[in-house]
């Protein structure tokens, strides 16, 4: 199966669309997909396109196994380079320095001064899995009985993939025992280090500008508060240049990177109510902001995409497609004219979905692009810019047919005060909102976080449920993210109260409409979402059949503490739940 999915199909993005749909012969109807083609991991994730665009490096899953694994773009045996059993140890991603090695971020659960932690490493391999080389900085413990070694818990921030380099990366060097850290050249062939700046108090994130110098930083501190400082282009005459108390605060500027223009900052902050992105001239004292993308709904998030080659930004690459890492995620949103131009291209050769660059190759003419939707799980494409083609090169969900999705509906309706709410319900193929139909059992999913979202984006849990005859629906309460700063704030200290009243009055309108049984809901969710499901049964018991609460938040008073345990946590938990002493 694995070879199959790996192969090429070409599209041209340059095509109307509907020259692109071939018929299909009619099937004879098919039972129902079993569970274990929605509840396996996708086949695939995290692809990387090597710097000459001629090979890719993937995580596979298979059953409780995630393999690193290279392969050529145009086809051939994929090569496994490293693998888990995900029971102690987890990859967060894999990418290329060069065109022949990898440099491999693993994660696993970890523990200091008693409190919980997530523990990140690097290694770097050659792609065809050789010269496995451990990339973490150690220091002796003098003060321990038997002289160990003690490691910094966050060891995978890179800076600068230095592209065109190809054997150093700049990489956040954190000091152990201590809340500071610096940066270093590292050289991902012998794990050789050059300090390239000194460690600093406080820092979140380093940031460098097209130039490759470290030349902004990210800040805390547990009484301050937030800082962002910036160096001109000589490396001096650093100065604050936004301060503010949280992380959820209206004034928050969060910088995003250098362009071109080693005086021009890219920043993502406030614009008319939601997130937007802004060019910051620097050499201005003033920090006047040119606005660069906004949306009229939604905040705009993501990174910056650029052009490996000339450092050029092209513009916002949605979600998780645009860090550092690749990976996937929301909408993108391009700037410079010919990459637009490409973007539109692509939407029309795949329309009704999202479909997000996220890896240019360094001569710019190959690419690599996610592309997922409503009733399409997610795809990776391979680009060829001079050719104008596009090429399928694996389905991260290959058992599912979209065919035989069911795909989710959007519906506004208005909470008990007035609210707006953005509803999606998912049920069974072939039936729609208002059709009349015998109403059905009903999954009330709501999301996690808060500080999250649902979206019309494919969703394996969703389509399983549908699957099975269930209607489903997932609610963005107040205090879901996206929707704006006002929308987002409403939500805060508000958990029990109206953020459960608007997942009450969402599921009264379903069955006003006769699309959900009154008598036959069930409520479930995870973390947040789990919370939601317990505070159901507390709250108004009458509407629901069950509740399922999967890693539930039950004790509020224990989590704000927990979460002061970790840096700025205390702040965060007390900001969106409230005070622990009242």
């Amino acid at each position: 199966m694995l070879y199959k999915t790996l192969g090429l199909f070409v599209l041209g993005f340059g095509l109307p669309a509907s020259l692109l749909a071939q018929p299909q012969p009619e099937a004879a109807p098919a039972a129902r997909p079993p569970v274990a083609d929605f509840a396996a991991l996708p086949l695939l994730s995290g692809m990387s396109l090597s710097p000459d665009g001629q090979r890719i490096a993937v995580l596979y899953n298979q059953r409780d196994t995630t393999v690193v694994a290279t392969r050529p773009v145009a086809g051939g045996r994929l090569v496994p380079v490293l693998s888990t059993d995900n029971t102690r140890q987890h990859f967060n991603w894999a990418r290329w320095v060069g065109n022949e090695r990898l440099v491999v971020s693993l994660r696993f659960a970890g523990q200091r001064y008693f409190t919980g932690t997530v523990e990140t490493r690097l290694v770097s391999v050659k792609a065809d899995g050789g010269d496995l080389l451990d990339l973490n900085r150690s220091e002796r413990n003098a003060n321990s009985a038997t002289l160990g070694r003690r490691m910094a818990q966050v060891q995978d921030r890179v800076v600068d993939w230095l592209p065109g380099d190809g054997l150093h990366v700049l990489l956040q060097q954190p000091e152990v025992d201590r809340d500071a850290a610096g940066v270093v050249k590292l050289n991902v062939e012998t794990g050789g280090r050059s300090t390239v700046l000194g460690p600093a108090k406080g820092v979140r994130r380093w940031i460098a500008d097209a130039q490759h110098r470290v030349r902004a930083g990210v800040f805390y501190d547990e009484i301050q508060g937030w800082e962002v400082r910036a160096a001109g282009p000589d490396g001096g005459a650093w100065r604050t240049l936004w301060r503010f108390k949280t992380a959820r605060d209206e004034a928050a500027v969060w910088p995003m990177g250098f362009d071109l223009d080693p005086q021009r900052l890219y920043v993502n902050a406030l614009h008319q109510g939601r997130r937007a992105v802004f060019a910051v001239r620097l050499d201005d004292p003033a920090l006047p902001r040119q606005l660069m993308v906004a949306h009229p709904v939604h905040d705009v998030d993501g990174g910056l995409l650029r052009a490996p080659g000339s450092g050029e930004v092209l513009g916002v690459a949605g979600g998780e497609v645009g860090d550092d890492s690749g990976g996937d995620g929301g909408d993108s949103f391009l700037w410079s004219p010919p990459w637009q131009a490409l973007q539109k291209g692509l939407n029309q050769a795949l329309p009704g979905r999202a479909n997000r660059l996220f890896n240019i190759a360094q001569d710019g003419k190959h690419f690599l692009m996610f592309s997922s939707g409503n009733r399409q799980p997610g795809q990776y494409f391979y680009g060829d810019r001079e050719a104008g083609t596009i090429a399928l090169v694996a389905d991260t969900y290959p058992e599912l047919d979209p065919a035989r999705l069911a795909g989710k509906q959007q519906v506004a309706v208005k909470a008990r005060d007035g609210l707006p709410l953005n509803l999606f319900v998912t049920l069974p193929q072939g039936r729609r909102v208002g059709d009349g139909g015998q109403p059905l059992p009903m999954v009330l999913l709501p999301h996690g976080g808060p500080q999250s979202r649902d979206d019309a984006d494919f969703d394996a849990w969703t389509e399983f449920l549908a699957s099975r005859g269930l209607a489903v629906l997932q609610v963005n309460f107040r205090g879901s993210d996206g929707y704006g700063s006002e929308f987002a704030a409403a939500g805060l200290k508000r958990w029990g109260l109206e953020m459960q009243d608007d997942l009450t009055d969402a599921l009264k309108w379903a069955v006003d409409q006769r699309v959900a049984d009154g008598g036959r809901v069930c409520i479930v969710g995870a973390s947040y979402g789990g919370y939601a499901a317990l505070m159901g049964a507390v709250k108004t018991p009458e509407l629901y059949r069950c509740a399922i609460s999967f890693a539930g938040v039950s004790h509020l008073p224990d989590l704000i503490l927990t979460e002061s345990d970790y840096v700025g946590g205390r702040e965060a938990a007390e900001a969106m739940i409230g005070r622990f002493w009242g």
